[in-house]
């Protein structure tokens, strides 16, 4: 990607963001969830594309995780894909316990063929959902995801779920896009319907620059 190709993106994501129509909003939801990423073929396109295209983004998640984890700890990668950020996280955590998540079936392949490339560690992907993650109850510390936010089909359930796995003392902490995550309001709502403490889901805006602009959002969940 050009530098120009970078800045023009940046300045459209911008102003997307700021307007954020929910019609728009609604409808790259739409298309993400009916595009065929899911499928070996697209799992293969987007394995090869991501670590170019997000790696920044893992960039930041890795230095945010390796900030809040210590060694012998659980950290969960939500909706994981090709296991690009779990790789990095295995390099920068070899004491942690790493678990992709991933409903894709094409992408656990995907990502079970990344991790081959990397020296054995307590690193595992399992068949899941942010609707239903299969880990136990209080079992993991830092759970992050990162743009997969969006594909969520019923966001409320995703959070009851989060919260029912991590620790007390937990974390969660979810990077998108600005403009296709949940906004403030819509935050609040799902948080109300998820049965969580109000005030407990917040949204800030990613230190991430692209060009002189700020495209990611973060969004954090401690238990109450």
């Amino acid at each position: 990607m050009s530098r120009a190709f970078g800045v023009a993106a940046a300045v459209a994501l911008l102003i997307v963001a700021r307007a954020r129509p929910d019609w728009l909003v609604r409808l790259i939801r739409a298309f993400d969830q009916a595009a065929e990423i899911a499928s070996p073929r697209g799992a293969a396109l987007y394995a090869r594309i991501a670590p170019r295209l997000l790696g920044a983004v893992y960039r930041m998640v890795v230095e945010d995780a390796t900030a809040r984890v210590h060694d012998g700890e659980t950290v969960v990668d939500l909706g994981c894909g090709p296991a690009d950020l779990l790789a990095a996280l295995s390099e920068r955590l070899p004491q942690a316990h790493l678990v992709g998540v991933e409903p894709s079936e094409a992408m656990r392949h995907a990502g079970i063929a990344r991790l081959a490339g990397v020296p054995a560690r307590d690193v595992v992907i399992r068949d899941g959902s942010a609707e239903a993650l299969p880990l136990p109850n209080a079992s993991v510390d830092l759970l992050v995801s990162t743009l997969s936010a969006h594909h969520w089909r019923d966001p409320a359930a995703a959070f009851r779920e989060i919260d029912r796995v991590l620790r007390s003392g937990g974390e969660a902490r979810i990077y998108d896009v600005r403009f296709a995550t949940f906004g403030p309001d819509e935050l609040q709502r799902i948080g109300r319907s998820a049965g969580l403490r109000t005030g407990l889901l917040t949204r800030t805006v990613a230190a991430l620059r692209l060009g002189p602009f700020h495209p990611f959002a973060v969004i954090a969940y401690r238990p109450g």
